[in-house]
This record gives structure tokens, C-alpha cells and sequence, in this order.
């Protein structure tokens, strides 16, 4: 997914509890329903000075029929967009492993909608700052390349 920054304005976002609909992303992930979003210009400790990334686990269609807590490993990457060529990519990665107790990774019950407000899931209110994206070319032809990734461990099959 590309968004570019030009297309949105920082101001949306500031003193938010939920991001606006510009920076975040549902998509459905070995048929569990996940929600990532960022905030450009920081949210809680990092609000004004950092980009903020959380993923959440929200509602789907197949809840019942899959494994709970969900504990897959979940990986943040700020993609560093230099030339190859010139320079060897300095990527920002964040990786987590979820807490099984923490009660945003159970399983969803009908009352946590990706409306509500009450959480942002598990994240990171300071995941680089300002003053360090400017550093590289993590922002270039005003665009930002955000990567999230959900490990699955391979099943041994008896």
C-alpha cells in the first residue's frame, strides 16, 4: 500500500486516540483480521516527535475456529528507499513476540470493532523520530514504505 505524504495532512492526526482512516490498514492475515496503523506525527510519548506504528487484532468471520491468544511474531520495518547502489539500505525494525496475557491478543469479542477507540493494539509510540527519518531517505517522492510482517512458525505434521 503507498500513500503519499503529500495527500496527507500531518494536522489529522496529532492528539488522536485512533488514527484517521489515511494511516491505517485492515487486511486479514492466515484468515485473522489485524489492523496496522501509523501516526505520522507521533502518538502518546511520542506525540510531535516521533512516527508511532501499532498493530491490533480486530473481529473476523473465522474467530471460532482459530487458536487463541494470537502469538505470532510481528515485525515493524521503515524502509530506507536510498539507492542500493551507493549505499547498503539501513532499515528501522522493530520486532515483538505478543504477550499471551495481555488482553489485546485474545480473541476479539463483538464489542471491540475496529471503531473503538479504546485501543490501539500493541505498538510503538516512538518508533523513530522526526529528526532521524530525515537522516536517510526514508522519505522519498514524498512517500514513506511501512512493512509489517507476521511470522508463523512452520508445524511439525505427526
Amino acid at each position: 500500500m503507498r500513500r503519499l505524504l503529500s495527500q496527507h495532512a500531518l494536522a489529522e492526526c496529532p492528539k488522536r486516540t485512533q488514527p484517521c482512516t489515511y494511516c491505517s490498514k485492515e487486511f486479514v492475515f492466515d484468515t485473522i483480521q489485524l489492523q496496522v496503523s501509523a501516526f505520522l506525527n507521533g502518538n502518546g510519548s511520542g506525540e510531535s516527535s516521533h512516527l508511532s506504528v501499532y498493530i491490533r487484532v480486530l473481529p473476523g468471520e473465522y474467530d471460532n475456529l482459530l487458536e487463541w491468544p494470537f502469538s505470532y511474531r510481528v515485525t515493524f520495518s521503515l524502509l530506507d528507499q536510498s539507492d542500493p547502489s551507493l549505499s547498503k539500505p539501513q532499515h528501522i525494525t522493530e520486532t515483538f513476540h505478543p504477550d499471551p496475557n495481555w488482553k489485546n491478543f485474545q480473541k476479539p469479542g463483538a464489542s471491540r470493532s475496529s471503531l473503538d477507540e479504546s485501543t490501539l493494539g500493541f505498538g510503538y509510540p516512538k518508533f523513530i523520530s522526526h529528526e532521524d527519518i530525515r537522516k536517510r531517505n526514508y522519505v522519498r517522492d514524498n512517500a514513506i514504505f511501512i512493512k509489517a510482517s507476521v511470522e508463523i512458525p512452520q508445524k511439525i505434521l505427526a
